[in-house]
């Protein structure tokens, strides 16, 4: 009896580099969010107050 059993390299690790993806993914909306909600545009009131 041969208990050999096929070995493919390539079907393991698909878990982790899904969480990976996903944890990407969520640091980009993350960052994105803060972007949006703390930018200033170099032509705001409180930008050109700062300025002077």
């Amino acid at each position: 009896m041969n208990s050999q059993q096929s070995y493919s390299p390539s079907s393991q690790g698909w878990g982790i580099a899904a969480i990976i993806i996903v944890l990407a993914i969520v640091a980009n909306t993350v960052a994105y969010r803060i972007h949006k909600a703390t930018y200033l545009k170099p032509d705001a009131p409180a930008a050109a107050a700062a300025k002077h």
